[in-house]
């Protein structure tokens, strides 16, 4: 049930039953470089340890018949754990039901071994589970580096459309048509705007003629506060910027270059859009390269 809901879910992001972006890229936070969409099957299985745990080793009522069938099963594991001590007078049983394993396998896969009984309740769970995750990594990038690009990307000084399309540009799922072809959805991979070069995310927002004239239309408005020599691939993709600067001025410029981001995916969609209402190739269609 809970994959079924998760499947529900991610089809009402995208749209569509194609992923653009790995699921557990989007389970992590957005400081770790994910959307903090909620992970329902780890989420039902810690409850259902949590359950076990205030029912076998928090319970007050000792003669309660759910407390004494679960102890009975689980009493192997909350021993191995260290949370229960021997009592040759409590009868148990070594083979252990596929549904009680389960606790043991969440309690591994997610290394909570260090949480003590008291400290199971979902809420705590569920944040030491994110506790543990690790950043998303960037290419090359190193992961310090990688965690200052993704606080970029989530600043509150951000509208959500800018926050998006920053974040997704970086994950590679725009559906650019280096993006659309590789998956069986489009025929040509070379850029909308006539250019020979495939049509990437690095290319729509750097390599592309119309990018880099809006870029030169823009200087004087980079040049009010760094220079224009230090306008990067780095700093239009992820806002990093070469040298020294003031941090005011680095948040104008990271704000400018959303905003241009947001101008050329949008023309670029109305390239789309004009598309598919021409029935036939129009004559100044790009053709691939040979």
């Amino acid at each position: 049930m809970a994959k079924a809901i998760t499947r529900m879910i991610f089809y009402f992001i995208w749209n569509s039953k194609i992923d653009r972006v790995k699921r557990e890229v989007m389970f992590k936070t957005h400081d770790k470089g994910g959307k903090g969409v909620p992970d329902l099957t780890t989420i039902l299985r810690g409850d259902y340890v949590c359950h076990c745990v205030r029912n076998t080793l928090r319970s007050e009522d000792k003669s309660h018949v759910g407390f004494l069938m679960a102890r009975f099963f689980l009493l192997p594991t909350w021993r191995w754990l260290g949370w229960a001590e021997w009592e040759s007078a409590v009868p148990y049983n070594w083979e252990t039901p596929w549904f009680y394993k389960e606790a043991e396998k969440f309690i591994k896969e997610h290394g909570l071994l260090a949480t003590a009984p008291t400290q199971w309740t979902p809420n705590i769970v569920q944040r030491q589970i994110h506790a543990s995750d690790v950043s998303k990594l960037i290419g090359a990038l190193p992961s310090a580096t990688a965690d200052h690009v993704w606080g970029n990307v989530t600043s509150m000084r951000r509208t959500n459309h800018y926050k998006d399309i920053a974040w997704i540009a970086i994950q590679g799922g725009l559906p650019v048509r280096a993006f659309t072809h590789a998956r069986g959805l489009n025929r040509y991979k070379s850029c909308r705007r006539g250019c020979t070069a495939d049509e990437t995310t690095y290319h729509l927002f750097w390599e592309c003629t119309h990018a880099q004239y809006l870029l030169k239309a823009l200087s004087m408005e980079f040049g009010a506060r760094i220079p224009t020599s230090c306008i990067t691939a780095d700093s239009v993709m992820y806002g990093l910027f070469p040298g020294s600067h003031r941090l005011g001025d680095l948040l104008g410029c990271w704000r400018l270059l959303c905003c241009f981001k947001g101008v050329l995916l949008f023309f670029r969609n109305c390239l789309v859009v004009g598309k598919k209402k021409t029935p036939t190739l129009a004559e100044d269609d790009p053709q691939p390269p040979a």
